[in-house]
């Protein structure tokens, strides 16, 4: 008996597994092509960027983060490229193997099927376990607008799926060479793909570094080479979020809506939130996920309105202790009511006098100073006023319900500056709220402390940059630095990790003098 094949393709319902898996190959590789291309030009959630969101929001294993903090610095923080690397490899094996079954239906259902799976299996299981229900219908949804989403994911199906009828099963028939050719075809894109994503992180350091500028300080500061400027440019400021792709919010539909235990909810547009009394502080942020040293810290000019000046307007009603912060990418976290209607608490929409980049949270973010940059949500959508506290996105996986500010220190000079018979170096030191009072540099691995000088602080929220200069010869030297906060408290020299308070110790660097 011959072999039973479709009308709109020679692909034989027989035909080998092998080539069923490379047709289902090529299908997952184009539907796949078919998701990046439309999320980069228009930004389009597709099902990979829902895997990759489901699978940071499960992830919460603290094991996990120390692995991943443990990695080279900025390979640690570069990490969400691999597991978004991971999680694409993840969906074209899915669908290659699911390609075995479907190439046994009829011409109509190759389409059929994958066109309504795929939205299917986004509303079904992948919404409903990141929290946002059955098709994305929870009230706290601003990430995934249900009809796009969906719309979205029955076209990648239908290209998948328009690929199996489009099969040819001719090329089954013309031997193992036209196997190897494919075969080789897959492995060349499968390595281009890793290139592409190790591309990415390469460049993304190599940028950071070669933006880094020198600022010219007063006195001895303003000649220590390579040490930064006390208002960090935005291009150099440090990001971080939990997404692969960041949210696009339309400025002219985004709203702000402030409730809860309130006597007037308030829903602000945001030409509404630029016409209240505004501030402009300079304040730095640091990222809980800082190592000793590391450069996940930053100190902008923000301007915006108080929150406390909001929570008036609202007005607060009595047992109400925290506000719950949702963001557009279904992020969200807390902290109490005291540290919201605090001086330096703010709505922030300008960064440095200009509109917020998409990465800091455009069109609005909050700042709240003395408190890890975790708690300082971006994409700022609503504020909940409650009586009970929150578990948010970050303390679900382990890290620091209260995420107060440790005292850090951090020396930024590798090379010292040459002053005539001196040597100079420098940093930077926070201590959140707290302040700085005072900065001591060894340069003989920790046996004896010399006091450096300071910059002073901006304001209560800002850094303090430090300099030190000493009579030395050429040579290397171990050179720690260590901090003093406002409160006479001397920082912890013991050594901690990231995960799960932020981490502490002291910053020891190999300085080359010469």
């Amino acid at each position: 008996m011959e072999p039973r094949s479709d009308p709109l393709t020679t692909l034989p319902t027989t035909a080998p597994v092998r080539h069923r898996l490379a047709v289902g190959g090529v299908a997952a590789l184009l539907s796949g092509v078919a998701m990046v291309g439309s999320r980069l030009l228009i930004g389009a959630r597709t099902p990979i960027d829902m895997l990759f969101d489901l699978t940071g929001h499960l992830l919460g294993v603290p094991a996990v983060f120390n692995v991943i903090h443990r990695l080279p610095y900025g390979l640690d923080h570069d990490a969400k490229y691999a597991l978004f690397a991971t999680m694409a490899l993840a969906y074209v094996l899915l669908w290659t193997a699911l390609a075995v079954p479907l190439t046994r239906l009829g011409r109509v259902w190759r389409l059929v099927v994958p066109a309504l799976a795929t939205p299917a299996l986004v509303g079904l299981v992948l919404l409903p376990l990141e929290g946002l229900r059955a098709f994305g219908m929870s009230p706290n949804n601003y990430f995934y607008r249900p009809l796009p989403t969906h719309l979205w994911a029955a076209a990648f199906g239908a290209v998948y799926g328009l690929v199996l009828l489009a099969a040819r099963g001719r090329a089954a028939a013309r031997g193992s060479a036209h196997d190897v050719g494919r075969r080789e075809a897959l492995g060349h894109g499968a390595r281009g793909l890793l290139v592409l994503v190790a591309g990415l992180g390469t460049a993304r350091l190599a940028l950071g570094a070669l933006a880094r500028a020198a600022a010219q300080l007063e006195g001895l500061l303003g000649r220590i080479r390579g040490l930064g400027p006390v208002i960090t440019p935005v291009g150099d400021h440090y990001l971080v979020s939990k997404n692969f792709s960041d949210p696009r919010v339309d400025a002219s539909r985004w709203r702000l809506k402030l409730h809860g235990l309130v006597d007037h909810p308030l829903d602000l547009g945001l030409e509404d939130l630029k016409a209240l009394p505004s501030v402009t502080r300079s304040t730095t942020l640091i990222c809980i996920s800082n190592e000793v040293g590391g450069h996940l810290v930053g100190n902008s000019l923000w301007t915006g309105v108080p929150m406390a000046d909001l929570l008036e307007m609202a007005g607060v009603q009595s047992g109400a202790s925290h506000v719950v912060l949702r963001a557009a990418d279904n992020y969200s976290d807390s902290f109490p009511l005291a540290v919201a209607g605090r001086d330096g608490t703010m709505v922030a929409y300008l960064q440095d006098g200009e509109p917020l980049v998409r990465g800091h949270g455009f069109p609005a973010r909050v700042l709240a100073p003395g408190i890890y940059g975790m708690k300082s949500v971006k994409w700022l959508m609503d504020v909940e006023v409650v009586d009970h506290d929150h578990t948010g996105y970050w303390e679900q996986r382990g890290w620091s319900q209260t995420a107060v500010v440790h005292t850090m220190s951090r020396i930024d000079t590798p090379t010292a500056t040459v002053l005539g018979s001196d040597a100079a170096i420098g940093g930077i030191a926070f201590a959140g709220l707290r302040g700085i009072r005072r900065v001591e540099v060894s340069v003989d691995g920790g046996s004896s402390w010399q006091q450096a000088t300071l910059r002073p602080a901006d304001n209560a929220f800002s850094w303090t940059l430090w300099g030190f200069e000493w009579q030395t010869d050429p040579g290397d030297y171990e050179v720690l630095v260590r901090a003093v906060d406002g409160t006479g408290a001397l920082q912890t020299s013991e050594k901690s990790q990231p995960l799960p308070d932020g981490s502490t110790g002291y910053h020891q660097l190999k300085v080359r003098v010469g």
